[in-house]
């Protein structure tokens, strides 16, 4: 018998490099292949501030960079006019607002998409967290603002944003109950005992 020789090939699975990305305030986006610092961010727009997308709380300081802050690779990051956000000033559902970069449309919410999710804090408190995904739509306001009048979709507004975030605060403190039918029994007809004898004459 002559010898039998397999040939095993294995394919290694080279993962992607993790970029940084970049959204700019009106809905630009780039993409760095490297980590970055801050500081030579802040230097090419000096005007803005840099934020980690993931870290907005209501109720919290803005999450501004600063200089010696290092961009990670793999994260998202915010690049905001300077102006909207005054130093340690507490972020709210109105400045959230006041991000929309459209001039005559506030910033849209998606049906069934909320804007605000509960996390515990590393002091195991609860924080109200802007979904980041919300935040780069309403950044991005002005260019959706012209989608928005083709496909209808519904504008979120100040008051709107008031309301997200009433909900959400108010299912913390709303005890849970189950939604029962309510059951009504309808009544037997009864037959006069002159009807039932004449029903069992016939």
């Amino acid at each position: 018998m002559g010898n039998i020789v397999t040939l095993c090939i294995s394919f290694q699975h080279t993962p992607q490099p993790k970029i940084i990305r970049l959204v700019f305030w009106g809905g630009a986006t780039q993409l760095l292949r490297e980590s970055c610092p801050a500081a030579e961010l802040l230097a090419r727009h000096p005007d803005s501030i840099v934020c980690h997308a993931d870290s907005f709380y209501v109720g919290r300081p803005v999450p501004a960079l600063a200089i010696e802050d290092v961009l990670v690779a793999g994260n998202t990051y915010l690049v905001l006019p300077i102006d909207l956000f005054p130093p340690c000033r507490n972020l709210t559902t109105a400045s959230l607002a006041s991000l929309s970069s459209a001039k005559d449309k506030p910033p849209f919410s998606g049906p069934g998409e909320l804007p605000f999710e509960y996390v515990k804090g590393s002091d195991g408190k609860l924080l109200i967290k802007v979904v980041p995904e919300f935040i780069i739509r309403v950044m991005s306001a002005a260019a959706a603002a012209a989608e928005d009048d083709k496909s209808g979709s519904t504008l979120c507004t100040t008051p709107e944003l008031r309301k997200h975030y009433a909900q959400l605060v108010g299912t913390r403190d709303r005890p849970w109950s189950p939604k029962l039918d309510t059951i009504s029994e309808k009544k037997k007809a009864r037959r006069s005992p002159v009807a039932a004898r004449l029903f069992d004459w016939r």
